[in-house]
This record gives structure tokens, sequence and C-alpha cells, in this order.
């Protein structure tokens, strides 16, 4: 039997519903070896797979998959729902593959303790040490955690495609997803129609290296946007003052603060360290609803009311930490970006931030005995194609700006980078035609980008 068919032969998709949609759909699960250089003696990992049918009578023959949207560590298909609804499936399937690590018995959660279910424990940062040493050792109890990479996890989505017999594909990815989607371009070159790209994660990032300085440049904007906005600066015409005596304050000591718990009602006293207000202060950055909200929580917090910071900055963390498996984006990030950080770097790229090198930091102890698989030592050479390319960017993305869209376009020789008005979850009517128009025709020139002009934000919050 050809190898095609012999994939295809061990792979049968069965009708099913999922949560959140009122249909029938596709479901599969998909079985590839952990050890993927060693595939006859390696222990099986089974991937689920969701198949959301287009909507058009005669489906185009390349589908569209999903590479990731978080990360890295997200599930894909707990998004099942929101992709159901969207345009995506007008022309074509949507084929949506749990990457290895992400889900089923495989699934690398670092989970909490029950102890460790409170609202200080929200408000913590993300890499706590004796809470990944746990986390590593009950995970490789099961698992050989040197083979989670993102090479390995896209040699599993390719080998999902031919099994369904798909000569090519459109790949979608967002952030570290984007990056995923350009090694699945560099290894799986034929198979490529089209690539979506948005909130690029370049092959050159360090991650978290870079998280401070594009998190203060993205602070850094908020305020300018304050103080040319007239009702925020008439509210808050001493922000960058504020924040930076609130910083301050922080760092010879924590506050006290009195929480609610959301569920109980029961209140809490908690610290909140300048550590954890900078991390909550980051990933509230990254949605543009929170994100509106920075210049009243900082206020609020720098004249003594640090309550409502507190409370959605634990909401962000809950949201965020719910989304990630950890122990995949550890396994990932140990391997493919803390190890090629360089000493030297990390005061260049934290200095002057408000983040500091407190991040980089943790997460490279994190990654202090967490097992490491192998890295190609032409890993971060950028990813050179000619397969067409879109790439969304957020004007005030605080983890992945625009340059590194800029610079992922310079060796994609049919590709095309807008940059939007908006954080990392950019959306609405001109990034939908765009995207529609692009992979239509699977041509850099069919994006129209005058609707980005048209453009606006929402005014950031008043007291």
């Amino acid at each position: 039997m050809p190898a095609a068919q012999a994939l295809a032969a061990a792979f049968l998709l069965h009708p099913c519903h999922v949560p959140g949609i009122d249909a029938e759909v596709k479901c599969g699960t998909y079985s590839v070896p952990e050890d993927r250089a060693h595939p006859d003696r390696s222990r099986r990992i089974d991937l689920n797979v969701v198949v959301l049918p287009a909507r058009a009578a005669k489906p185009a023959p390349d589908p569209l998959f999903v590479v990731s949207y978080v990360g890295p560590g997200g599930t894909n298909t707990e998004n099942a729902a929101t992709v159901w609804k969207s345009w995506w499936r007008d022309a074509r399937d949507v084929v949506m593959v749990d990457l290895r690590g992400t889900n089923g018995p495989s699934r690398l959660d670092c989970p909490a303790e029950a102890s460790e279910a409170t609202l200080q424990a929200d408000l913590d940062t993300l890499f706590p040490a004796e809470k990944i040493r746990r986390c590593r050792e009950m995970l490789s109890k099961s698992a050989d955690l040197t083979q989670y990479t993102t090479a390995a996890s896209v040699d599993d989505l390719d080998e999902v495609r031919a099994a369904m017999g798909y000569q090519q594909v459109n790949l979608w990815g967002s952030s570290w997803g984007a990056r995923a989607a350009l090694i699945y371009l560099r290894r799986h070159p034929r198979h490529v129609r089209s690539v979506i790209m948005k909130s690029v994660a370049p092959l050159s990032m360090k991650n978290p290296l870079t998280h401070a300085r594009a998190a203060q440049r993205a602070l850094d904007l908020t305020f300018d946007e304050c103080d040319a906005q007239p009702s925020c600066k008439a509210a808050f015409p001493r922000l960058r003052e504020e924040f930076a005596q609130l910083m301050e304050r922080l760092r010879r000591a924590p506050a006290k603060v009195t929480m609610k718990d959301p569920e109980t009602g029961v209140e809490t006293l908690v610290q909140l360290t300048w550590q954890r207000f900078a991390e909550g202060l980051r990933l509230l950055s990254y949605r543009l609803p929170q994100q509106r909200e920075i210049p009243r929580l900082i206020h609020r917090a720098a004249g003594g009311d640090p309550v409502p910071f507190a409370e959605a900055a634990a909401a962000s963390n809950r949201s965020v930490r719910s989304a990630v498996r950890f122990g995949y984006l550890l396994s990932i990030t140990c391997t493919e970006d803390v190890a090629r950080i360089l000493p030297g770097e990390i005061e260049r790229e934290s200095a002057g931030t408000y983040l500091g090198d407190s991040r980089v930091r943790e997460q490279m102890a994190a990654c202090d005995g967490w097992p490491r698989g192998p890295l190609d030592p032409a890993y971060a050479d950028p990813v050179r194609s000619s397969v067409p390319v879109l790439i969304v960017s957020g004007t005030l993305d605080p983890v992945t700006p625009p340059s590194f869209g800029a610079e992922t376009a310079r060796t994609l020789s049919r590709s095309v980078h807008v940059v939007a008005p908006g954080t990392r979850d950019l959306d609405g009517p001109c990034i939908e035609s765009m995207e529609k128009a692009f992979l239509q025709a699977a041509d850099p020139k069919a994006v129209d980008q005058r609707c980005v002009k048209k453009m606006k934000l929402p005014p950031l919050a008043a007291p």
C-alpha cells in the first residue's frame, strides 16, 4: 500500500458535536510517535482533530489549517465555536488539530494545587519556582519533554494533512502560531498554498528577552495617546509621573490589597509586588478592551486604590493561564528561545523598561533543569519563500510589534505586511475583508489596505 493510502487508512473522521456548535461536524484522532526520529520504539500520542465543513456546496480543495492561536501551548479545538461563526468557512473546510502536548492524555499542563487556587496565586507571576519544579517532575514521569518542539509539532500537522488526502493547505497562525507557520513553510513548502500570520513572532525573537522592550513601547504609545486625547489628558494630566511614582512605591514595599473572590464573595488580603504589577500590566495590554482601561487603572492605583487594577489583572492572568499548557510552553521556549539568550543581552534589552529583567530571569530560572530537545543550528535564520503570505500587525502590540512583521516580510518575496490600529486581537470588517480577498486569490496584490486608514481605536477610558 502506498504511504499516502496507508496514512489515510489509519485515520477516520466521524460525525460529532463539539461544545458551542449546534450542528454536526467531523472529529477524529490521529496517532503520531512522541519521538519522531525513532517511531518504532516510541510511545504514541493521539492528536484531536475537528473539521468544520464549509458553507459552500462545493468547497475549495485546499482547506484552512489552524496552526495555533496563542502560545506556545494553546488548545486549538477550544476555539471551534468561534471559528464556526466566522467567514473562514465560507468557501473551504477549516481543520483544527490540537498539537502534541496541548490536549488529551499527553496534555502538558502545570496544574495548581488546591492550596494555590487563590486570588494571591491569580496575581502571581507566571513561573513560580516551586510550582515549575513540581510540574517538571510530574510531567517527566509520562512524557519525554525533549520531544515537544515546534519542528515535531508542524511535522505532525503535515502528517495529518497527508492522511486527509490534501495536496495543499492554507495556514493561519497568530503569535507563536505565526512562527510555527513559518517553520511549517520551511519544512513543507510544497504543501502550502498561502499563509495568514497575525502578531508574528519571528524566528530571530528570543522569547521572553524582547518582552520588556515591546511592553514599554506599547505603554509609551498609550501615554502618548492619552496626551493627545483631550478627555484623557484632562482626566489624567500627570499619568507618566503617577506611573513612575507608583512603580517606585511598589519597589520599596508591596501594596496590601483587599479583594473579593469573584466566586465566593469572600474578602482576601493579597500582596501586590512591583513584579506582579508589571506582569499584570503587560498582560492587560494584550487585548484592546483591557488596554483601553490602563490609564484609569494606573491613576486609581497611584492615588491609593489598587483594587480595580488588581481585579482586572487577576482576571486577565486567569484567562491567559487557562488558555495555555505551560509544560508545552516551557518545552518549546526552553529549547528554542531561552537557550539562545546571551547574558549581555538581558541588561541591554530590559534597561529603562517598567518590566525590567524580572520576567526574562524568572523564565530562565524555570528553564534551568527543564529537559531540552534538539535545535537546528540554523533555527533563527529567516524563512525564504515565494509562497503568498499576508502579515497583520497591531500598532499597540505589547509582545510582537510591527517591526517583527516587517522583519519577517523581508525574506518572503510574495508577502504583504498590514499594520493596523490595535493590539493583538485585530479583527473587524476591514481586517476581515483583506483576509478574505487574500485567501481567495492567494495573492498579496488582492489585499486592498485603504480601509485601514479609516480604522479608529475606541477612546481611552475616562474616570
